[in-house]
């Protein structure tokens, strides 16, 4: 016999939503090992203590973000319309079955509010109850990025002082003051560190000044912007090879097994993954007061700046110099066939010549040693070493002690296992962040945002792995846990 089911609704009062949602339910995991009450301390400044009607709750503000990025969900209206439907979603939150949930431009509006200072700040609690439940090891650090695609097009690229005069004409002219509470911006004691924005501030797109470095192209970002997202600049995509608008997103890993982000930064394409390495190294051992023996990064990191600076703060190393003479002269002898004669300052070829010293180059932070040109002109292996009208000139480094030795560690053991165990450590982060929880391409425009974004990414995977946690220490027994003496307002303070 065919049935047939007709829909015939009754009131169940006796039912609450706690009953409707199974005890294995995800979000109870998450409501029982996170409690998220310490961001209303964090937002408190931004309201006023009388004035104005109740805001939405704060907790319930970072766990629709939270939402949002467990089920990869790509707009907030979209979520807001998962949590009318979505049973456990609503019980997440704290809002029951007959309960009008927030509207999604409330979330926009709050999200601006709070700006970038709290989202860091939200990151960094999260890590210290990672710390304080034995995820972090602190001995190894690992540097990696990625590129991840902006919310833009490349057709929209404009003239930069075009866009610029723009966008000051818009800002010059909207009525801000009528639109923005007074609550939203605190003042006097009340107004948090903005230390948070020097690191996205510095590497915002513009040419840092360096003497080492003389500026000898310009970019497509110097005289280009995208109308809608301006600080979103040019990358080329290795899948296809074609230009995207994009950003890079940076993340310091620590080395303990639970692969804890400890650190996470976004700065537009045109910015080097190296760039920010040395500055993120130094602000996370002073922050979570972690003492790493060894720093890693693949060979992209390996800049004179980024080797000297840590060996110099006490710091191995671990990252292949950029062998420059090599590359330059990949059909010569390179700079590694010539010996260096410290007692007489000179380099020796591999004819037995000598390169006396000619004279430093201080603007590079080289030394010069050149070879004569009549040496060179009866040298039997000249089509071999010779580059030019002169005799064979070396660069040395200013530091090349430091070089040489960074050289060394790649003959060792530890070395090797170091650069084994970058592979399968920060990259599978990225892989995670892309296929799972949206980093493929931001969802937000603009640089201030898209790192509010990326903080929530970064921390939302430091909550998967706190959850997993259990009572056994993930960390070696010698290795003692952090004393966390730093306050955020130390944050980035080494810019």
């Amino acid at each position: 016999m065919l049935g047939h089911k007709s829909k015939i609704f009754k009131t169940h009062p006796a039912i609450s939503l706690d009953q409707l949602v199974p005890l294995n339910n995800f979000y109870r995991k998450l409501e029982a090992k996170l409690d998220l009450s310490f961001v209303r301390s964090l937002v408190r400044p931004y309201y006023s203590p009388q004035k104005g009607r109740p805001s939405i709750d704060p907790v319930v503000f970072f766990k629709l973000q939270l939402i949002m990025f467990f089920e990869g969900l790509r707009s907030e209206r979209q979520l807001m319309e998962q949590v009318k439907l979505n049973l456990s979603f609503r019980w997440y939150i704290g809002y029951d079955l007959d309960e009008a949930v927030p509207d999604h431009s409330s979330l926009s509006k709050i999200r601006e509010r709070y700006g970038l200072e709290v989202f860091q700040q939200f990151f960094e609690q999260i890590v210290e109850r990672c710390i304080e439940a034995g995820l972090v090891w602190g001995k190894e650090l690992y540097f990696d990025g990625t590129q991840v695609e902006a919310n833009a097009a490349m057709d929209s690229l404009k003239p930069r002082f075009y866009v610029e005069a723009k966008h000051h004409l818009t800002a010059l002219f909207t009525e801000l003051a009528d639109e923005m509470p007074a609550a939203a911006t605190p003042s006097g004691n009340n107004r948090p560190s903005t230390a948070s924005r020097s690191f996205v501030n510095k590497y915002s797109g513009e040419r840092i000044p360096d003497q080492t470095r003389p500026v000898s192209y310009r970019r497509t970002t110097d005289v280009c912007a995208n109308r809608t997202d301006p600080e979103a600049t040019p990358m080329r995509v290795a899948m296809n090879g074609l230009a995207h608008l994009g950003y890079h997103m940076h993340y310091v890993v620590d080395g303990g097994k639970a692969r804890i982000i400890v650190a996470a930064l976004v700065t537009p394409a045109s910015v080097m993954e190296n760039t920010p390495m040395l500055d993120l190294a130094r602000w996370v051992r002073f922050r979570w007061q972690l003492r790493p023996a060894i720093a890693v990064g693949d060979a992209k990191y390996g800049t004179k700046y980024n080797i000297v600076g840590l060996e110099q703060d006490g710091v191995r190393a671990y990252l292949p110099p950029h062998d420059q003479e090599h590359l330059k002269h990949v059909k010569y002898y390179p700079k590694s066939q010539f010996r260096y004669d410290a007692e007489n300052n000179r380099y020796l070829c591999p004819q037995g010549h000598p390169l006396p010293f000619k004279h430093p180059v201080r603007s590079l932070q080289l030394y010069l040693y050149r070879a004569k040109k009549a040496t060179c002109e009866a040298c039997p292996v000249k089509t071999k070493c010779r580059t030019g009208k002169y005799g064979r000139t070396i660069k040395r480094s200013f530091f090349e002690e430091y070089i040489e030795r960074v050289e060394a560690y790649q003959q060792t053991e530890a070395y090797q296992k170091a650069m084994r165990k970058r592979q399968v450590w920060p990259e599978p982060l990225f892989a995670e962040a892309k296929q799972w929880h949206g980093l493929a391409r931001w969802r937000l425009r603009r640089l201030i945002r898209v790192n509010m974004e990326g903080l929530i990414i970064a921390a939302g995977q430091n909550i998967k792995r706190l959850i997993q946690h259990t009572a056994r220490p993930l960390y070696p027994a010698e290795a003692p846990r952090s004393n966390l003496l730093f306050s955020s307002s130390v944050l980035y303070s080494v810019a």
